[in-house]
């Protein structure tokens, strides 16, 4: 008996060993509770096991992992009320049953595949307790021989079935996340679908609003799509607004800014790469085709692609097939492309830098988007709506008065929405709260820098030859055409009425002609004091230093 004792110790010891390597091989509760329990066969000589859990409706528990049963016998169903192993899972008390004779016919009906011909075995039924509730059984049966110890066997499915409780709980954790993540995701892609409606544009002009005609037409579609226009004109928002108006706005929208990849990556972005394809190719990398299956993929700048690339994006466009670099494995997609070019693409075929057929295939439904100088009717518009949204970003509350948004309108804007769109942020952090915005309040960048030439030719209004020039400067009131500025401190150079060049020497020369003070170097120099400030902060000056 002793030999039988510590015999059977030593095999329990080793199952539960077992039974703790592979607790943590899989976050799958099926796939652990099924390698439980072959664990168990195997050390304790057990015939069948399985693990119940209950249905939906909680009426019936159903099989979730087992050993030793058929395809037929994972299918049965076992009451919740009225049954042997339903008493288990009501109660959460285990039962052991050493003979059938001593059970009713409807409970033998129930476990009849728990018991071969007349020979009876042991069953063992334990509840899988979390939280002070259940969540399961667990059921094993074995032979009864003379090493058959009912107690001991019986701590050994209580001590699987409360390791099988954790997993149960870091199951159910996982769902609830998947749970969570899946409604965001629904969540958001309600609030995208609803942002990205092209009724939700800042749209007024004539051009623009053609624009929007063929996205609405061509969003419905699965064509390509390549969208044409100056840069900071808005081509990936209507990008993203065809793809959140199409049958795919559940799938992803992968974005790729061809200019800003190295040609040396290009590929490997795009289709992806295996192992070891190339030197530091250290794992295995989805591309972006592949990350776009089922949704959309975004192209801007195509063309600036490399031939040899633009040979590879054919074939996606034309067959829908491509490899992973490294790789003789011809993959398919399921991706929408569209694309977004800045470019002369008719003289870039004619200089044999933009494949031809690269070019019909993408001239498929080719939409204009228009200059915000070509549609002077939404600025206005646009600028209010830019205004409200830093005021809340930046915490501040700052007017524009009428002659500030009829420069606006009138300026022509080379860097489009984007350049009105930073110009109006930087208007908010320079203003002060309160501050109502005057014409020479908007900080444009060739008032700021006019030495780099932003625009062009400054002689000619700061603009490229073939735009229109700007309207003139709105007038100073601190300092007249031609006219100095006078203090008792002495005299500043006169100099005629222009667009002022803060460069560092007139900053310190106002300076110091005005003792350091601020707001009376501004009015001499034809600036705002936020102007001449923020160029005092950019240059480092300090103007204490030249007060005396």
């Amino acid at each position: 008996m002793t030999r039988d004792f510590f015999e059977h110790q030593s095999r329990t010891l080793n199952a539960l060993y077992e039974v703790s390597r592979v607790l943590g091989s899989s976050l799958d509760l099926a796939v652990v509770a099924r390698r439980c329990l072959r664990a168990l066969s195997d050390n304790l000589d057990l015939e069948r096991g399985l693990l119940l859990m209950p249905t939906q409706g909680r009426s019936e528990l159903a099989v979730k992992a087992s050993f030793g049963l058929s395809q037929e016998e994972w299918k049965q169903l076992f009451p919740v009320h009225g049954g042997f192993l339903g008493k288990v899972y009501t109660t959460g008390m285990p039962l052991v049953v050493t003979d059938p004779g001593n059970m009713d016919e409807n409970e033998i009906e129930e476990l009849r595949h728990f018991w071969t011909s007349d020979v009876s075995t042991i069953l063992i039924a334990v509840p899988v307790t979390l939280d002070r509730r259940c969540v399961g059984v667990l059921v094993a049966n074995r032979l009864p021989d003379s090493a058959t110890m009912v107690d001991e066997d019986l701590k050994v499915m209580k001590i699987i079935a409360s390791l099988l409780a954790q997993t149960v709980h870091i199951t159910e954790l996982i769902a609830k996340e998947r749970e969570s993540l899946e409604q965001q995701n629904r969540e958001l892609q309600e609030v995208l679908a609803e942002k990205f409606q092209p009724e939700n544009l800042v749209v007024h002009s004539g051009a623009m609003q053609k624009t929007l005609a063929m996205v609405r037409q061509v969003a419905t579609t699965d064509a390509a799509v390549l969208l044409r226009g100056e840069s900071g004109t808005g081509k990936t928002l209507l990008a993203r607004t065809i793809h959140f108006n199409s049958a795919r706005r559940k799938g992803a929208f992968v974005e790729v800014n061809c200019a800003a990849l190295p040609t040396s990556l290009i590929e490997s972005e795009l289709f992806g790469h295996e192992k070891g394809a190339f030197t530091g190719a250290h794992a295995l990398r989805i591309g972006r085709f592949e990350m776009a299956q089922g949704g959309a993929i975004f192209l801007d700048e195509i063309g600036e692609l490399p031939l040899e690339t633009q040979a590879k994006i054919l074939r996606v466009f034309q067959e829908g097939t491509f490899e992973r670099l490294g790789s003789s494995e011809t993959l398919r997609t399921d991706t929408r492309i569209i694309c977004a070019t800045n470019c002369d693409m008719e003289g870039m075929v004619r200089e044999k830098r933009f494949r031809e057929d690269l070019y019909y295939r993408l001239m498929v439904v080719p939409i204009h988007v228009p200059p915000l100088r070509s549609r002077r009717s939404d600025i206005v518009p646009l600028v209010l709506n830019f205004l409200r949204a830093f005021m809340a970003k930046h915490g501040k509350k700052v007017a524009v008065s009428r002659e500030a948004l009829e420069f606006m309108q009138q300026y022509n804007w080379p860097g489009n929405v984007r350049e009105l769109e930073n110009t109006l942020e930087r208007t908010v952090v320079l203003a002060n709260d309160g501050d109502t915005l005057s014409a020479q309040d908007i900080p444009v960048l060739d008032r700021l820098f006019p030495a780099m030439n932003l625009g062009g030719d400054l002689q000619s209004g700061g603009y490229p030859t073939g735009m229109p020039a700007m309207a003139p400067a709105m007038p100073n009131p601190y300092l007249a055409p031609n006219a100095g500025f006078e203090t008792g401190l002495g005299e500043l150079p006169r100099r005629p009425y222009q667009r002022a060049v803060l460069t560092k020497e007139s900053l310190i020369q106002a300076l110091g002609a005005t003792n350091g003070h601020q707001t009376m170097a501004a009015k001499a120099l034809g600036v705002t004091l936020r102007q001449l400030r923020y160029r005092i902060q950019q240059l480092q000056i300090e103007p204490r230093e030249y007060r005396r």
